[in-house]
């Protein structure tokens, strides 16, 4: 049985932009370091004219090559250390928006997504990744959806806010009928991709990182997008899962006072809906409301803010807080399920 690590990170690097080609050279991002008031020194992109963060979030505990992927050999082997058999790669840099242009936006989309692939290729099926798509071009982003599909990617990567257009808006519903009609479980992950609201709220990463991406769990299933996509898999990623009681009660108290709808006490159990919990959580507690069968587990491998954890898989066991037949399926039959992975290696 496998141990699927649902949230890990790549740390994009100069390399990164290698794929950029012809014309769209042009919107390589550079890289640049100054000195803060502070005394700090701090590393950012330059992309589109802007000042873009995301180089600093890096994790002591990780090797440099494994992180930026510079030597997959050094990944695999870290991973064999950590008694992980496949990482779920998310980005780094993608976590915040990056530009308001289509062109630039579709330029670096393809690049990282190629970097994504060649590092799936030779990573012997044990890194699989989500794609990161144009989406201020929805007919690009299907398209790129679909290149991905066949090349390593076993997710979309969204965050809790998508340009001007909130998850449950009708502008993604080509999108999520694309990703049903593929078998692309849709992974929301911690991060913001609206400036307007990413500078407002520049000091509070909890409410403009993590909030947002919680409200927009809660929005999808109130707005029925599960209902309307039975075949669609929604997860939500690196928030931990102790909110998960209390959308449950609330999402219960508002479908038949506001909508007239059934209450649905079960409806994390419906196979559809997922959560990367945390090993600090209360996991016996959020498991009488989200089942067995919808909770996943990632280290953020790469990264050093709160969530990470790089042995989070191996002390969930560890603690014996959930009995062994649980964790299994936290570690490996859940993950597996949403990200469409083998059970087996």
């Amino acid at each position: 049985m496998l141990t699927i690590d649902a949230d890990a990170h790549v740390i994009e690097t100069e390399r990164t932009w290698d794929y950029l080609e012809g014309s769209d050279r042009r919107y390589r991002p550079v890289p640049i370091s100054a000195d803060m008031p502070t005394g700090k020194t701090r590393n950012f992109w330059i992309i589109d004219g802007r000042l873009i963060g995301g180089r600093d979030n890096i994790g002591a505990d990780t090797g440099k090559d494994s992180r930026e992927m510079a030597d997959i050999g050094a990944r695999l082997r870290h991973m064999d250390e950590l008694g992980t058999d496949v990482q779920v790669l998310y980005p780094t840099l993608f976590l915040r928006p990056v530009t308001d242009r289509p062109d630039v936006e579709l330029a670096l989309c393809r690049s990282y997504n190629r970097w994504l692939a060649d590092i799936w290729f030779k990573g012997k099926g044990r890194l699989r990744w989500a794609v990161q798509l144009p989406l201020l071009s929805m007919d690009k982003a299907l398209d790129e959806l679909r290149w991905a599909r066949g090349n390593g990617a076993c997710a979309v990567f969204m965050r809790g806010l998508e340009t001007n257009h909130t998850l449950h808006d009708p502008y993604f519903l080509p999108l999520y009928e694309e990703a049903s009609r593929l078998d692309m479980p849709i992974g929301i992950h911690s991060g913001i991709g609206n400036f307007a609201v990413n500078e407002a709220f520049n000091e509070e990463p909890f409410r403009v990182a993590k909030l947002v991406v919680i409200g927009a769990f809660h929005a999808l299933v109130m707005k029925g997008i599960p209902e309307r996509f039975p075949r669609l898999r929604i997860g939500a990623i690196e928030v931990s899962s102790q909110w998960v009681p209390y959308v449950v009660h609330d999402l219960n108290l508002r479908l038949p006072k506001l909508l007239g709808k059934e209450a649905k006490p079960d409806f994390m159990r419906g196979g559809q809906l997922y959560v990367a919990c945390q090993t600090d959580d209360d996991i016996p507690y959020v498991l009488k409301y989200a089942g067995e069968d919808s909770l996943m587990i990632g280290s953020d491998y790469g990264h050093a803010d709160n969530a990470s954890e790089l042995l989070a898989l191996r002390r969930l066991r560890d603690k014996g807080e959930v009995e062994p037949r649980v964790i299994d399926k936290i570690l490996c039959a859940n993950p597996a399920r949403f990200y469409g992975l083998p059970l087996e290696g």
